[in-house]
C-alpha cells in the first residue's frame, strides 16, 4: 500500500480479509459540516468529501420526519440525499463497502415506533444495497471484504426490544447496543485528555488480543473543561496520529472515529492495513 488512492483503499486490501480485521477511519456526528452551531458541529467535509479521503464508517443520526440531525441541530439534508449519495459512491468505486451506523437523532427518545416506521419505509427502496446478516441460528461471523464489496454494512441503535434491525424478515443491520460481537469506546462526556487518551490505545491493543470482535474506538469528546467536540478534536486528533505511527507494524484492527477529520488522519489510518 506504498501508492494508493484513498477513493478506493480496500482495493488495495486482500479481498479475504474479515472485515473487522481493517484498522477504518469513521466520522462522528457524520452530517454536521454544514452546521453552524460549535456545540453540535463535528465535521468540516461533506460526505462525498469523506468518502472521496477514505472514510468507511458513518455516524447517520435521523429524525422520525427522515433528516438528519445532532441533537437540537436539525438540517435539511433528507435520507434520500444520503443514501443516493452512498449508493453513487459504491456504483463508482465497486471495491468499497461502507459501515454505517444509523440513530434516531431524537434525544428525548420517545418516538422510536414512528421513527421505526419512517426508517423501514426508506429501506423499502435501499434493501438491496444493504448486506443482510446471518439469522440467528448460523453461527455468527464477520464477512469478508469481497463478500461485502457494494454494499452498506448497517448498525441500528434502536433498543433491542424494538428490533428495528429486521425488516421484512431479515436482518438488514446489527444491533448497536447489547452486541457481544461489538467492543465500544465511547468516552465523550467531558473525559480527562490524558484519560480518554489511553482508553483509545486501549481499544486498539485489545484488538490485538481477541480477533473476533469488530472494535468500535470514538477518538471524539465534548464538554468538560474543553467544553466542545473540536477543543477535543485538536489535541485527541494529532495525538492519535502519532499512535498510528507507533503501532503500525502491529495487527492492529477496528474504527476509529472522529471528529473533524481530515484526509491526512484517514490516510494514516488506512496506512496501518499495510502492514
Amino acid at each position: 500500500m506504498q501508492t494508493f488512492s484513498l477513493s478506493d483503499w480496500l482495493a488495495e486490501c486482500q479481498p479475504e480479509t474479515q472485515i473487522n480485521r481493517l484498522l477504518i477511519p469513521g466520522t462522528h456526528d457524520t452530517m454536521t459540516a454544514s452546521c453552524q452551531q460549535r456545540y453540535y458541529k463535528t465535521q468540516t467535509l461533506t460526505l462525498l468529501e469523506q468518502l472521496q479521503c477514505g472514510v468507511r464508517f458513518l455516524d447517520l443520526r435521523l429524525r422520525k420526519e427522515m433528516v438528519a440531525a445532532h441533537r437540537e441541530w436539525v438540517s435539511e439534508i433528507s435520507a434520500e440525499m444520503i443514501f443516493d449519495t452512498l449508493l453513487e459512491f459504491l456504483f463508482q468505486h465497486p471495491s468499497e463497502f461502507i459501515f454505517v451506523r444509523i440513530q434516531n437523532a431524537n434525544e428525548a427518545k420517545d418516538d422510536f415506533m414512528p421513527y421505526q416506521m419512517a426508517l423501514h419505509d426508506k429501506l423499502s427502496r435501499y434493501q438491496s444495497s444493504f448486506y443482510h446478516w446471518q439469522t440467528e441460528e448460523q453461527e455468527f461471523v464477520f464477512p469478508s471484504i469481497a463478500q461485502v464489496a457494494g454494499k452498506l454494512v448497517a448498525f441500528e441503535c434502536s433498543p433491542p426490544q424494538f428490533k428495528s434491525h429486521w425488516y421484512q424478515q431479515r436482518q438488514w443491520a446489527l444491533p448497536w447496543h447489547e452486541n457481544k460481537w461489538i467492543t465500544l469506546q465511547d468516552n465523550w462526556d467531558g473525559p480527562m485528555l490524558n484519560d480518554k487518551f489511553e482508553q483509545i490505545k486501549q481499544n486498539v491493543i485489545q484488538s490485538m488480543e481477541i480477533k473476533e470482535k469488530l472494535y468500535l474506538n470514538h477518538i471524539s469528546a465534548t464538554n468538560g473543561e474543553l467544553g466542545y467536540p473540536d477543543a477535543y478534536a485538536k489535541i485527541l486528533n494529532i495525538r492519535t496520529m502519532g499512535l498510528w505511527q507507533e503501532l503500525q507494524q502491529h495487527l492492529i484492527a477496528g474504527v476509529q472515529i472522529y471528529d473533524y477529520i481530515t484526509s491526512e488522519i484517514a490516510e494514516a489510518v488506512i496506512r496501518c492495513n499495510s502492514r
